[in-house]
C-alpha cells in the first residue's frame, strides 16, 4: 500500500517568536523513517490558513489525503493567532464536499469537545472518511508524541468503510495505552468515522 501523505497547516504556539514550537520534525522524522511524504505550511493569519486549506481538496494533493491541523483550539474552534478564530463549521464551509476518503486530524486542545452532531455535520458536509481530535486541553510534547503514533497507524488501513472499524480500534488502543501512564492520563482523543 502506498503511503498516505500529510497535509499540515500549523499556527503559531507562542506570541514570543523567539520559541520556535512546531510538529514539523515530526514530519521529517516520518518521512525519514517511514517514507510518509508531507507538506507543511505554517499560518500566522486567517488569511494564510484559508489560501493553504483551499488547496488540500485539489487533484495535485490526492497523495496527501491526512489533513493535519496542528493549532491551540476550544471547543468547536481553532485558534489561528490571538483571538482569531474559526469553528469546525467554517472549516467545513472552505473545504465543500471535496473530502471523499480523506481524514481530518485536528492536534488542537478541546476542539472535538462538543456534541457528536456537529462533528457528523461537519462529516456530511465533507465527504471526509473521518474527524478525529482532542475533547480536552493535552500537554503540547505528549499530544506531538501521541500524533506521531497516530499518523503511523493510519497508514495501515485503506480510508473506506471496510477500514473504519479497524482505525477507530487502533485510535482507540493508541488512546488507553498513552493513558495507562500517569503522565498522560490528560489525553481525551475521539475519532468520529463518517459511518458510525
Amino acid at each position: 500500500m502506498a503511503a498516505k501523505g500529510v497535509f499540515c497547516l500549523e499556527g503559531l504556539w507562542q506570541p514570543d517568536l523567539r520559541k520556535g514550537s512546531t510538529v514539523q520534525p515530526i514530519l521529517g522524522f516520518l518521512k525519514q523513517n517511514a517514507g510518509i511524504p508531507y507538506i507543511y505550511r505554517d499560518c500566522a493569519t486567517q488569511e494564510e490558513f484559508k489560501f493553504y486549506l483551499s488547496k488540500f481538496p485539489q487533484v495535485q494533493y490526492r497523495d496527501y489525503p491526512i489533513l493535519y491541523l496542528a493549532f491551540h483550539g476550544v471547543p468547536g474552534r481553532i485558534l489561528i493567532s490571538g483571538k482569531t478564530s474559526l469553528s469546525i463549521e467554517d472549516i467545513g464551509s472552505l473545504l465543500g464536499n471535496q473530502c471523499k476518503g480523506r481524514v481530518v486530524i485536528i492536534g488542537s486542545c478541546s476542539v472535538l469537545d462538543i456534541n457528536k452532531r456537529l462533528l457528523k455535520a461537519f462529516l456530511d458536509s465533507t465527504g471526509a472518511f473521518a474527524v478525529c481530535g482532542y475533547r480536552n486541553d493535552v500537554d503540547w510534547m505528549r499530544s506531538t508524541a501521541f500524533e506521531l503514533l497516530l499518523l503511523t497507524e493510519l497508514q495501515e488501513n485503506v480510508f473506506d468503510g471496510r477500514g473504519v472499524r479497524s482505525i477507530v480500534a487502533k485510535c482507540d488502543a493508541l488512546r488507553r495505552r498513552f493513558a495507562d501512564s500517569d503522565r498522560n492520563k490528560d489525553i481525551s482523543f475521539r475519532i468520529v468515522p463518517c459511518a458510525d
